[in-house]
């Protein structure tokens, strides 16, 4: 905790805030001859916020932090301020609603300027004047998903130009005293806004609505629609903004409602939208979003991938720089006969990284890599997230795969560590790790606790920073107690089942195969292999991370456990008439997974079967496909991580080679089916009931594995 602000004080509107809520925050100061700069903001909001000095943004993008840890942007403003009297200006949106990366806490903001001396020019008290937004509609809680959060509505009409001086209704503020003052200066780098993307119409024409539905996105998904091109768009300049796109509803369809067009902005990216388009009337404009055109048109309704507009007669502009939206198409469906599209896009919003120049001379894994770190790249902002468009949350098993990329892909560990210690922040009352984080709605998965202990081991060999490591061993500790605590008499563990605070909320997922994805809130008890062999890889890299901070006999006693945990693994799962590990004790029996003989493998289970009789390598080998007699299901993209780890744990020589092999061939189909970014599943966008990701941080393995087999003796690129 530090002390971040002199005079400021937590503060909201006069009225009690209600969900999805916008406000207007508005105050001046004065910069006179007795003022020197430089002159840095220092600010916080739950739950985000954009700034303006002088009608310019000069901030945005709160940090994801909890309600009990708040962490504040200390920006360098100098270039937004001027002599003389200066406004101010902050838009908050208060979420209000418990997601998987949003915790809900209470509605506020509290900022501070300061000069070159640390004399406070202007803060956030009961006089800043605030009222509820205008522009934008508040209350409808409409989510994009139960994980993202809540999409967005705005009233171009509405706003009254407060930002430059204008703007009625504002009243004095209150203070929010409840809120903590626990504050922690963001550790990791803001994000940048960059110039607009690229953006081409790759579809117009008109629409109507067959559907009855108060939900854009279903309206938007079943929606008739007339593609063609309008003779004003047959220019190329039309068709890349580089001059206005003249739209209008074709003669002859007396039944369209207004018209439509897809742009495409070339690749995968992440960030604000962005438009600048004229129309001869107000009118209502829906917005969806995706990451294929698969349908036709983007898959708005499987999630609320939308938001919607009032659009006034004339120009409008606009740039949303709150919610982020990762996709490669946007759809405008405006309610009107003709529009004039200056520019409609995104803005991406980017966290400061350099990228590595990699060069083993194949251009396939050149590609493969370079797409690998775009992928990383859209899947990192204010701390790592599984997929830029459909959840933005962050897991330990995701961004285990992430940041082990990213220490070769970039070269940097500031961001690693940041997400670490936000994991840490996310502990349970029964001592387990959240699901997310941060996050309101919470299933934990255990075996995702377990990873965390990996991560932070190889956060200490890639950075040698062992400091996180100190800071947290406490913690460390207490969490692998609350697994050694259900050790039973056979030497295992037991899953997490039993009801917690009145509810049924463990999911024992390992695996998006059959057998593996588990239940949400199980109520059974059984002997699970994976959850054990993940257990005993915790075990291991505890036992590393009390040696590198010098805790020798920990370490010893961590090591014990974990041998004894391997022994009595083969002796409750492996099963010797079919040479393989089972999954479970008691349910499932012949179905076989890769990812659990991988990580029994891995952990050293395997150690202590006769390997001779087992088929356990065939199976590793083959991903499952090899011809042993029985039902075995592979591994998914991520977790081939575990398999090739096991691989060459037992031959690093000999199976070098088949894992890059592999790699170059799984992701040069996904380039062959466009990708400019790496998917969740080799199935792409139809897996998942049709929401399978294409951009997905766990999948860009093959940095790793290009880097640490290439060039080392094993294959020449």
């Amino acid at each position: 905790m530090e002390k971040a602000f002199e005079k400021a004080a937590w503060i909201w509107r006069q009225e009690a805030a209600g969900k999805d809520e916008f406000c207007d925050f508005v105050t001046t100061f004065t910069v006179d001859g007795n003022s020197r700069g430089p002159y840095t903001l220092s600010i916080a909001s739950d739950s985000n916020y954009t700034l303006y000095l002088g009608g310019q943004m000069a901030a945005f993008g709160q940090y994801a932090d909890y309600p009990t840890y708040k962490v504040y942007d200390r920006v360098d403003v100098t270039p937004f301020v001027k002599a003389g009297e200066n406004r101010l200006a902050v838009v908050v949106w208060y979420y209000g609603i418990d997601s998987q990366t949003y915790q809900k806490g209470e509605a506020g903001v509290i900022f501070e300027i300061q000069d070159g001396d640390g004399a406070v020019l202007t803060c956030s008290s009961p006089e800043t004047l605030s009222r509820l937004s205008r522009d934008y509609l508040s209350g409808r809680g409409d989510l994009i998903s139960g994980q993202l959060g809540p999409t967005y509505h705005y009233d171009m009409g509405g706003y009254d130009g407060f930002l430059q001086g204008g703007g009625e209704g504002f009243v004095p503020s209150r203070v929010v005293g409840s809120i903590s003052t626990d504050f922690h200066l963001r550790p990791n780098q803001k994000l940048i806004l960059r110039d607009r993307m690229p953006a081409r119409f790759c579809q117009t024409g008109q629409f109507r609505y067959v559907t009855e539905s108060d939900n854009p996105g279903v309206l938007m998904q079943y929606a008739a629609i007339s593609y063609r091109y309008p003779h004003e768009l047959r220019g190329d300049r039309c068709l890349d903004f580089s001059q206005p796109a003249r739209l209008k509803i074709v003669d002859g369809d007396p039944g369209a409602e207004g018209i439509c067009f897809i742009v495409d902005l070339g690749e995968e990216t992440a960030g604000f939208l962005d438009f600048d388009m004229e129309v001869p009337e107000d009118c209502r404009m829906e917005v969806g979003f995706g990451e294929h055109l698969k349908d036709g048109r983007c898959r708005t309704s499987i999630r609320g991938f939308w938001c919607d507009f009032r659009l006034k007669a004339g120009r409008n502009t606009y740039l949303h720089t709150f919610r982020r939206f990762g996709c490669r198409y946007l759809q405008f469906f405006i309610h009107a006969r003709e529009a004039t599209v200056y520019y409609a896009g995104l803005r991406p919003t980017t966290y400061p990284l350099h990228r590595k120049d990699f060069r083993c001379g194949n251009l396939l894994r050149e590609t493969i890599y370079k797409v690998c770190q775009n992928t990383l790249l859209q899947c990192l902002h204010e701390h790592y997230e599984d997929c830029p468009w459909r959840e933005q949350a962050l897991y330990t098993m995701d961004s285990r795969n992430q940041m082990l990329c990213g220490y070769y892909a970039f070269g940097e560990y500031q961001a690693a560590r940041a997400s670490l210690e936000l994991i840490s922040h996310g502990v349970r009352r029964d001592g387990l790790l959240m699901l997310c984080y941060p996050a309101g709605l919470d299933f934990p998965i255990p075996s995702f606790s377990c990873m965390y202990f990996v991560q932070m081991d190889e956060y200490i060999r890639h950075s040698g920073d062992t400091t996180l490591a100190a800071e947290h061993l406490d913690m460390l500790e207490a969490l692998m107690k609350v697994f050694l605590a259900k050790r039973l008499p056979e030497g295992v563990i037991d899953n997490f089942y039993a009801e917690f605070e009145g509810r049924h909320d463990y999911w024992n997922f390992y695996e998006w195969t059959p057998t593996m994805t588990g239940a949400f809130g199980e109520t059974e008890r059984r002997l699970e292999a994976p959850l054990n062999a993940f257990l005993s890889l915790a075990l291991g890299a505890l036992a590393n991370i009390c040696q590198a901070l010098g805790h020798t006999e920990k370490a010893a006693a961590y090591r014990k456990d974990a041998a004894d945990l391997n022994r009595a693994i083969a002796r409750v799962f492996y099963n010797p008439e079919t040479g393989l590990f089972e999954s479970f004790d008691s349910i499932h029996r012949g179905e076989y997974t890769t990812l659990t003989q991988a990580l029994c493998m891995l952990c050293g289970a395997a150690d202590e079967v006769d390997r001779s009789r087992s088929v356990i390598l065939p199976v590793l080998e083959t991903n499952g496909r090899a011809d042993v007699g029985l039902t075995v299901y592979p591994n998914t993209l991520s977790m081939n991580a575990f398999r090739f780890d096991a691989l060459l744990k037992l031959d690093r020589e000999k199976y070098a080679p088949m894992i890059l092999d592999e790699l170059d061939r799984d992701y040069l189909y996904m380039l062959r089916q466009g990708a400019t970014t790496f998917w969740e599943t080799i199935q792409g966008a139809d897996d998942f009931a049709d929401a399978g990701s294409l951009c997905h941080g766990w999948s860009a393995l093959p940095v790793y594995y290009y880097e640490t087999l290439l060039g080392h003796g094993q294959e020449k690129c």
